[in-house]
């Protein structure tokens, strides 16, 4: 009985190798343009520019630990709320608190926009409603140097 490789020639050699490295090539291929979609592999945009200004971040830094300010997260009913203390354990009020949310897994970002209720008490809407853990990234625009980032788990 004769098949199509009886008997084995060069040309059928050649388009069995093509056909293998074509496949592992397609493969290889997907894998890397779906990684690339997924994940882009930075954790914060322009990076080369932060890194420029790495020194006033440590000046920033600095001048916060000397305020002796500290901050505690919790999520409530849909809103996170986060409470500010100064050294003396006393409210610090009248802030301007943004930030966000990060999903470490996808590098999804929420908003964060706070709205101060009592005396060093300040409220914000989930925006995103994924379980999960999540990164909060918090700063003041005022002129208060005060920067805080906590990880959060989300039922």
């Amino acid at each position: 009985m004769k098949s199509f490789l009886n008997p084995l020639r060069g040309w059928h050699v050649l388009v069995m190798i093509l056909m293998f490295f074509g496949v592992t090539i397609g493969v290889n291929a997907t894998f890397i343009t779906l990684a690339l979609q997924t994940f882009p592999g930075e954790d914060v945009p322009r990076s080369y520019v932060q890194g420029i200004h790495y020194n006033d971040t440590l000046e920033a830094r600095r001048r916060q630990v000397e305020l002796g300010w500290t901050a505690s997260f919790n999520a409530v009913d849909g809103r996170l709320v986060l409470a500010v203390a100064d050294a003396a354990d006393r409210p610090v009020p009248g802030l301007s608190l943004g930030g966000e949310m990060v999903h470490p897994d996808t590098t999804t970002a929420c908003p964060l926009d706070f709205v101060e209720g009592q005396d060093g008490l300040y409220r914000a809407e989930l925006a995103c409603e994924m379980a999960g853990r999540w990164r909060v990234r918090v700063n003041n625009s005022g002129d208060a140097p005060f920067e805080v980032e906590y990880e959060l788990w989300l039922p």
